[in-house]
């Protein structure tokens, strides 16, 4: 719990310096790629519990909809902004990938005792991840 309370006290004061429904400069966006990155790492740890039933039912829905919830705002403060040439291409490319780990959070929140789909989401959230290691720079 101590892990989540981090990355939410992370999220939310990445989000309260890149602003909103303005320009985002190229640093703004890798910190939304950092933001994104350490949600969907948390997100496979929680899914890699599931898959080998380590963990219970009520943990994963509880602690996939707080990560569920901040993947969307990251999305929506991406969605809200505008850059400038390559930085453009990475808020879009950030965004999608928001909106991608938020999918994948949602439906193993849906569905955790489906060890075979936590699995398969905990690999996309590791494939996610490591995207977004990349686009933080």
């Amino acid at each position: 719990m101590l892990r989540l309370g981090f990355v939410l006290t992370l999220l939310v004061l990445l989000l309260a310096g890149c602003g909103g429904g303005g320009s985002a400069s190229q640093k703004d966006i890798q910190k939304q790629f950092e933001a994104i990155q350490s949600l969907a790492a948390e997100g496979a740890l929680v899914a890699d519990g599931a898959a080998d039933g380590r963990t219970t039912d009520v943990f994963v829905r509880v602690h996939t909809g707080y990560l569920d919830e901040a993947a969307r705002k990251v999305h929506a403060q991406l969605s809200s902004e505008r850059a400038s040439g390559a930085a453009e291409r990475d808020r879009i490319r950030a965004a999608r990938l928001a909106s991608s780990v938020a999918d994948q959070l949602a439906r193993l929140g849906d569905d955790p005792g489906d060890h075979e789909t936590a699995s398969r989401i905990k690999r996309g959230l590791e494939r996610d991840a490591a995207v977004a290691e990349r686009g933080a720079g």
